[in-house]
């Protein structure tokens, strides 16, 4: 959600950036089409229900996927409640920085503005499904919410889906290149993708989403990990 302070040497302000959860890999491009007349679209919109916080209600949109423009995104948090309240705190120089139009794309940066809207929770050891799980899927869906609230003009359009997810619980036969035009996404295994048997599975996906090039530098990276990881186990 922070997106909008990444650099205009690598992405200018006209330019959209979808955002995701890091184990769901889009793969029907006509689902994540800009239709005229918005400013960006939340897929899956309508997935998660509700929850409250400083008093409001809001709808908890998905980490996947959101598109918005990158000078939106940036908006998103400058023109936030958190933010107005940091400014009115006390502040260190540093901070100032941060907290600028100016603000680095950074791990300071986020951790400022999140840390002081969820305190102690912020600093605790995340486990999956407890509060800190949710940290960024309840910000970001407050951000857009508060934003659009005060923007009546700027249209999000928001739309169910996906009608067919490919899983990692599947069998093989399913990871198989030429079924892969029937789901709308796919939602990868975490670390045990790196065993040979859901590797083989997962690069059936590279080769359906990207060029055999670029599928042969994930395969020289997948190759190098393991050894690096051989190496370590040997050393210990």
């Amino acid at each position: 959600m922070f997106v909008g302070f990444i650099s205009n040497d690598i992405v200018k302000d006209i330019d959209y950036i979808i955002i995701t959860d890091s184990d769901i890999i889009p793969l029907n491009s006509n689902n994540y089409v800009i239709k005229n007349g918005t400013h960006g679209f939340i897929y899956n919109a309508f997935c998660c229900g509700t929850f409250k916080r400083r008093e409001k209600t809001y709808r908890m949109f998905p980490m996947c996927h959101i598109c918005l423009s990158k000078q939106l995104w940036r908006n998103l948090v400058l023109e936030s409640t958190q933010r107005k309240e940091l400014l009115h705190s006390n502040l260190s120089s540093l901070n100032t920085i941060l907290l600028s139009n100016k603000a680095p794309f950074s791990f300071d940066t986020i951790s400022l503005y999140t840390r002081h809207e969820f305190g102690q929770i912020y600093d605790t050891n995340m486990k999956k499904g407890d509060p800190a799980w949710f940290m960024d899927q309840i910000y970001s869906s407050m951000l857009l919410h508060d934003y659009c609230e005060k923007h009546s003009n700027i249209i999000i359009d928001k739309f169910h889906g996906p009608s067919a997810r490919l899983d990692s619980g599947f069998s093989p036969q399913a990871w198989k290149l030429e079924q892969l035009k029937r789901y709308d996404d796919a939602h990868l295994i975490h670390d045990e993708i790196f065993s040979s048997y859901q590797y083989s599975m997962f690069k059936n996906l590279l080769f359906y989403i990207f060029n055999s090039s670029l599928v042969n530098d994930f395969d020289l990276y997948y190759k190098e990990f393991l050894l690096t990881l051989q190496n370590k186990t040997e050393v210990h």
